[in-house]
């Protein structure tokens, strides 16, 4: 049996804030000196995991339509634009992490990063893509956009092809991971737009 609508949502949202509570419970007990959970590099593990979890709720909003598609799951459908804002509630959370952590909002040293490292750029420019998505996800600008709103949503599939692009240039030792979120990502954008165009 399905919970109710109301009931899902509050469940569905406090799932989705739990990488968030590893997070800061992570960072409180390195402080604290009780655990090493971060290893050596705290910073980039923060920076790391956010993104991961970024790039998990993008996927988990783009599976929503082949999932109720394919497996008759309809209860799924009015969830969607939750995992998506959780999306770029990740995204935005891994690019203050970057910020923080790693560039120790060091502004003047942004633009060598970004020509020292393209995947910066491409992050960015996904995060911006996110930013409209965020803003015209109510019912109200659904409403008001008409038509327009489904295409300006199509932009979800650039950002999830850039998250992909952004990962893979990040590869030194570890490639697994990168190209299994790549594939993964290319069986559902087949899937999720098959029937779009």
């Amino acid at each position: 049996m399905v919970l109710n609508l109301t009931i899902r949502r509050w469940v569905i949202g406090l799932l989705c804030l739990f990488p968030l509570i590893y997070m800061v419970q992570a960072m409180v007990r390195v402080q604290l000196g009780e655990w090493d959970l971060l290893g050596p590099e705290p910073g980039k593990t923060l920076t790391h995991f956010s993104g991961t979890w970024a790039f998990n709720f993008l996927l988990g909003a783009l599976a929503v339509t082949p999932v109720v598609r394919l497996g008759r799951q309809k209860w799924l459908m009015p969830h969607r634009r939750m995992l998506g804002l959780y999306a770029f509630f990740y995204v935005t959370l891994h690019g203050v992490a970057y910020l923080w952590f790693l560039l120790g909002w060091r502004w003047q040293d942004l633009a060598e990063e970004v020509v020292e490292r393209p995947y910066l750029l491409i992050g960015t420019l996904g995060w911006l893509l996110l930013v409209p998505l965020a803003i015209t996800s109510t019912k109200g600008w659904q409403r008001s956009l008409g038509r327009r709103w489904k295409a300006l949503h199509r932009l979800s599939y650039i950002v999830v092809v850039l998250a992909s692009v952004h990962y893979l240039l990040q590869i030194r030792a570890g490639w697994f991971e990168p190209v299994a979120y790549t594939v993964l990502t290319v069986i559902l954008l087949s899937l999720r737009t098959k029937k779009s165009f």
